[in-house]
């Protein structure tokens, strides 16, 4: 059996994100990814220019401190901040801990995260620093 009446299509628009701080949001998150892949880059060259050599490692080096890379870094830095921020907001939620018949809240779990993120990087730090 066929039908005269037209089927209902929703109009979907390019700006569609836009109209609610959610979306906005969501979008803002979703955009880290295009930094990370520029880290990526960046770390893979890195060890290309250490495995050929001193005089490699010297312009790789000195590529990192053209302004313009620093400054792509620390957007990098920022939307790797942000993104780990968002992780761990959703960590809690994926993550049922009950301690003496009580679910732990989501703050000692984020708090936790934060922690052990600072922790490692300190000793990632120390060890690249002073190893």
């Amino acid at each position: 059996m066929t039908t005269k009446r037209k089927p209902y299509v929703r109009t979907m628009t390019p700006t569609w994100w836009q109209k609610l701080g959610f979306y906005r949001f969501y979008m803002l998150r979703e955009g880290t990814s295009v930094p990370t892949v520029w880290f990526s880059i960046v770390l893979i060259c890195g060890l290309f220019s250490l495995k050929n050599g001193p005089d490699s490692w010297a312009a790789f080096t000195s590529f990192l401190q053209n302004p313009v890379v620093v400054i792509l870094n620390l957007i990098t830095l920022a939307a790797a901040l942000l993104h780990t921020k968002t992780w761990f907001e959703l960590a809690p939620k994926a993550a049922n801990i009950i301690i003496k018949d009580e679910k732990l809240g989501p703050a000692p779990i984020i708090k936790g995260l934060w922690v052990v993120t600072v922790v490692v990087t300190a000793v990632v730090l120390f060890v690249a620093l002073f190893w």
